[in-house]
């Protein structure tokens, strides 16, 4: 048996990059740390989420969709009573709930009972403004909505509308009692506002955004002197708020937002994605007329979404807690300021976040170099040591990555299809499924172990050069399509191929301390990326978050092998005799150093 002795040099040589991968573990999840909720005695100017669950409680007590006349009503007045109770007139703005010149509003109409056809054919869509005037014109709009589901348990436009048996406890009262409690925070200051605010809770928007369509509609001039729409939405019951939509060329919104509130939880990614998803809100009717836009929602727990349980008594107060601090923090930042900075501008913003209440942003243009020098540093690794390469051996790992993750993500959506057909989980993907976390935790572990072992293997068999070129190889190839489809996303893949060919690149004193970067800019961006993307879309499709779960898996591993050794990729150790099973080669093998 032989003993490895380590000098106080070389463990700490070996130590530096797993450390590091764990301090980028913390600090990517602290992002995803939610507030404690404020006592209901808390500063009066301060955003409490106790005294906001008044609001919900009293927003939410039923069901209360357009499709059931006298809940719906009753919630109406309810919201009218909570800006009276502030000492605000609102004012309504009775418009037609179906206009059937409208191809879509007919078609939705037809869709519906003959019974509710008969309830609702006159009824009005009853959007609820308020205007606290400033001492500029200059608006910024708080946005949200007050009817609840009209749909159960699903989102498929194609299913027939039912009276709904949501409680919009969460969709969206989350909206609506962050914006009571910061309208009411606000008048605590004592002081005259600087810059106006228009309050719009809009009615209908369960059934094709119906408010938000009238206002533009009939209403528009009431809205030129709007610079800014904050629209609050809900998908699930618990998380952070997130940051999740902007009106196109946001570099000046978003920075303006990332510089006010404190500890936001976003990245461009999110904006990126869903510009991509069919999901909607009422900025769908905003965008197109031309307004500059931010919308925040929570995601957790999405199985309550449109589904009974969206009551008062799954609220999370932590949750309703991050909604108010972001809403306030903006809000106050643009009531109270009168040099608030002009809101439009030319190009996005690429940006994410290394750890609470700490952003990295960028100029698209930066963003686009980045991917072009990261496909570059990944194809100079290769094309140095092209001539030393077995390219079956590189072709062999390609295989065996591939295979490996898809075959594990395909068993977790095989097995998630078979929950649903055993109705162990609801059928539509929508409703509470405690087995959801469990899939997914399975699949990503089971295929993260698989991959990091292959990986280990293939180097300790002296082909790490070869499982490097590999991985460099796919990295790079997937950056290509990520940076044309979706560019605000390309810094997901973008930094992680750069980092790792840095790495790779470094001359050996200094790799250690690159290869620790890189994990650490690696584990800090995947993190709470990976844990997003299972929330978004694990629902219906929890294959694709499991794969996405396993992309890092490679190019962390061979990051902490290449920190960790005294040798290069291609001299990590001996192969002889049989080939490996992934890629079969005749004869044997040697690798030399």
């Amino acid at each position: 048996m032989t003993t490895h002795r380590f000098s106080a040099p070389d463990l700490a040589r070996r130590l530096l990059a797993p450390i590091a991968a764990l301090l980028g573990l913390v600090a990517g999840l602290s992002v995803l740390i939610l507030p404690s909720p404020a006592p209901t005695t808390a500063d009066p100017t301060t955003f409490s989420a106790e005294r906001a669950m008044a609001s919900i409680n009293r927003l939410a007590d039923e069901p209360h969709s357009v499709l059931r006349r006298e809940a719906h009503d009753r919630a109406r007045d309810d919201v009218v009573g909570m800006f009276t109770d502030l000492g605000y007139t609102p004012t309504v703005h009775s418009d037609p709930l179906f206009d059937f010149s409208i191809p879509e509003d007919k078609e939705t109409f037809d869709m519906l009972s003959t019974e509710q056809q008969a309830a609702v054919k006159d009824a009005t869509a009853d959007t609820i403004v308020v205007d606290v005037p400033g001492k500029s014109e200059r608006t910024m709009a708080l946005m949200a909505h007050y009817d609840s589901a009209t749909v159960e348990g699903t989102e498929n436009d194609e299913q027939s509308y039912s009276s709904g048996t949501s409680h919009g406890a969460a969709d969206d009262g989350y909206g609506v009692a962050a914006i009571i409690e910061t309208l009411r925070a606000i008048k605590a200051e004592g002081r005259q506002p600087e810059n106006s605010l228009k309050i719009v809770i809009t009615d209908g928007e369960e059934i094709g955004l119906v408010g938000a369509r009238n206002e533009m509609r009939h209403h528009r001039a009431d809205y030129d002197t709007v610079d800014l729409f904050l629209n609050l939405e809900a998908r699930g019951m618990s998380g952070p708020a997130f940051m999740f939509e902007t009106s196109p060329n946001n570099s000046a919104v978003a920075g303006y937002f990332l510089s006010h509130v404190k500890q936001p939880v976003t990245g461009s990614l999110l904006p990126s994605l869903y510009a991509r998803m069919p999901n909607t809100t009422d900025m769908a009717k905003v965008i197109p007329e031309g307004f500059t836009v931010l919308n925040i929602a929570a995601i957790g727990e999405a199985d309550h979404y449109h589904h009974a349980t969206d009551a008062p008594r799954y609220v999370n107060h932590s949750t309703l807690q991050h909604y108010g601090d972001q809403v306030l923090d903006l809000t106050r930042a643009w009531t109270f300021d009168g040099q608030t900075p002009t809101l439009t501008a030319n190009g996005d913003l690429h940006f994410f976040q290394l750890w609470r209440g700490m952003t990295v942003s960028y100029p698209a243009t930066v963003g686009t170099g980045l991917g072009c020098l990261a496909i570059i540093a990944a194809l100079g690794v290769v094309v140095v040591q092209a001539r030393s390469l077995r390219w079956k051996r590189v072709l062999g790992t390609v295989w065996g990555l591939t295979w490996r993750a898809a075959s594990v993500s395909a068993a977790a959506g095989l097995v998630q299809l078979g929950a649903m057909a055993m109705k162990w989980a609801p059928e539509t993907g929508i409703g509470p499924n405690p087995l959801l976390p469990w899939m997914f935790a399975g699949g990503a572990l089971i295929g993260a172990g698989l991959t990091a072992h292959f990986v280990v293997r293939r180097w300790k068999e002296g082909l790490g050069q070869e499982t490097l070129a590999a991985v460099l190889l796919l990295l790079a190839a997937a950056c290509v399509p990520l940076m044309v489809l979706l560019p605000g996303a390309a810094y997901v893949l973008v930094l992680p191929t750069l980092t790792l060919a840095l790495t790779a690149l470094a001359p050996q004193r200094v790799r250690p301390v690159v290869g620790a970067l890189a994990a650490f800019i690696m584990v800090v961006i995947f993190a709470p990326t990976v844990l997003l993307i299972h929330e978004l879309l694990s629902l219906s499709a929890v294959w694709v978050t499991v794969f996405f779960a396993i992309v890092p898996v490679a190019p962390l591993a061979l990051v902490l092998l290449q920190a960790g050794s005294r040798r290069t990729a291609s001299g990590a150790g001996t192969v002889s005799g049989s080939a490996s099973d992934d890629a079969p080669v005749a004869g044997p093998v040697t690798a030399t150093a």
